[in-house]
């Protein structure tokens, strides 16, 4: 599986290599967006299928889950960027030896976390006052199953498989549909929506597996069984905390919202929570496509920072298409969304799209920074989180007001990211970070 091209030096060959790439890039960014739309409608199909507080109780879950799992954004940053590099020099072996080893270590890591997450199951259910335990025992399988996914994701997105990257991320959005709305309709409640995702993110992983099981062959180093007894060492450990922090972020304030506010008012932030993170979470791709771009920009200062300032420029681009019409009109919005019951959530619509639009740019900084190994840029998120709690503890009134703390925290933390480290606005040579 050789990768160099034999006319690398020939601008003709490297003039078709990045319209293809281009290509894949837009895409990549049409099944994203696909896959984006499809998750939310499914969202949208659960919060009309279930009661606001069973809604609730899905979407503290799932935030949970995020939180859990996130510092696994890391490892898929980290493997793309290795592998973008061993693909680049040809070095098969090594390539095959890098994605096993990785699978036999996140393999060993999900089965500890999912057994200390079953081990605090009834603590999570009575944290979260839910309706009934089952929920909270159906996220154990999806945890397990999600803890899989990056060492793949990884493997697609160094290789610049960008079409097949889109193709999962699209095939795992039509299975929550799939598996979960029939469960639910039967009658299983928050816990059918998640079995449901769980079964069918299961399904599509064993599908991926057979796909790349020619980028995974065994080396005859026993490349898994070594990734199997790996420690994880203190610079991934301080890179996954960026994820971690980054999804405390983005998530904590559901969870605070579920603890601190009334049932249905917990159901109406949910509802908020949902308009804000399809802003965030439009642009995705442009996180996706970064890693690479900066990997080929090598050490340069300059060439790193145009990477970012032009990845940021189409992120909040494609955020806005999302934050404009719900902010000119929140009411039709929520009302068409969510339907009447979720009529307390409009005041709250405004200040989530804005916390939506700067959480995809603080996002891009984390895959960024962890791209370029910036361990500093961590304690930015992590002093952002306190603050969030901080913030909502004290000023929790209302669904609209914990909308409000999220945007003011978000938006210290991008002020404070332009002063201080990764400026968006001014020109390369100055940016820091290197």
């Amino acid at each position: 599986m050789s990768t160099v091209s034999t006319d690398a030096g020939d601008p003709g060959s490297r003039a078709t290599g990045r319209f293809r790439a281009g290509r894949a890039a837009i895409v990549l960014s049409v099944l994203t967006l696909l896959a984006s739309g499809v998750n939310y409608l499914s969202n949208l199909v659960f919060s009309r299928l279930l009661t606001p507080e069973s809604y609730g109780d899905l979407t503290a879950l799932l935030a949970l889950s995020v939180v859990i799992g996130v510092p696994l954004a890391a490892a898929q940053t980290r493997i793309a960027e290795r592998v973008a590099a061993l693909s680049a020099a040809g070095d098969e072996r090594r390539l095959r030896y890098t994605i096993r080893h990785a699978l036999g270590h996140l393999a060993v890591v999900a089965a500890v976390c999912t057994a200390v997450y079953a081990l605090a199951i009834p603590l999570v259910d009575d944290l979260f006052d839910l309706q009934a335990p089952g929920p909270a025992i159906a996220l154990a399988p999806l945890l397990f199953v999600g803890f899989l996914f990056p060492v793949l994701y990884g493997t697609l997105q160094g290789l610049e498989r960008y079409v097949a990257f889109g193709l999962v991320l699209l095939a795992v959005a039509l299975s929550r549909l799939l598996f979960g709305v029939p469960w639910v309709e039967a009658g299983g409640g928050a816990g059918g929506a998640i079995g449901g995702q769980a079964i069918g993110m299961a399904v599509c992983l064993l599908l991926l597996l057979w796909f790349l099981r020619g980028q995974y062959e065994s080396t005859g180093e026993h490349a898994a069984r070594s990734g199997m007894r790996r420690r994880p060492n203190v610079r991934a450990v301080i890179q996954g905390g960026a994820f971690v922090t980054f999804a405390l972020l983005a998530n904590m304030d559901v969870v605070l919202a579920k603890l601190f506010l009334a049932p249905d008012e917990a159901g109406d932030y949910a509802a908020l929570a949902t308009i804000g993170k399809i802003v965030t979470f439009l642009p995705a791709v442009a996180a996706v496509l970064i890693v690479p771009r900066v990997a080929r920009a090598g050490p340069s200062a300059r060439a790193r920072a145009g990477v970012l300032r032009r990845s940021a420029a189409f992120c909040l681009g494609a955020a806005l298409l999302a934050a404009v019409p719900a902010a000119i009109a929140p009411g039709p919005v929520v009302d068409v969304m969510f339907g009447d019951e979720y009529a307390g959530a409009e005041s709250g619509v405004l200040p989530i799209v804005v916390a939506g639009a700067g959480l995809s740019l603080i996002y891009l900084l984390v895959v960024f920074t962890v791209t370029i190994e910036d361990l500093r840029w961590t304690l930015l998120p992590l002093a952002a989180v306190g603050l969030q709690v901080a913030g909502i503890t004290a000023f929790h009134a209302s669904a609209a007001e914990v909308a409000v703390v999220q945007a003011v925290v978000v938006t210290v933390v991008l002020l404070t990211n332009e002063v201080r480290f990764h400026s968006f606005l001014r020109p390369p040579s100055a940016a820091s970070g290197t």
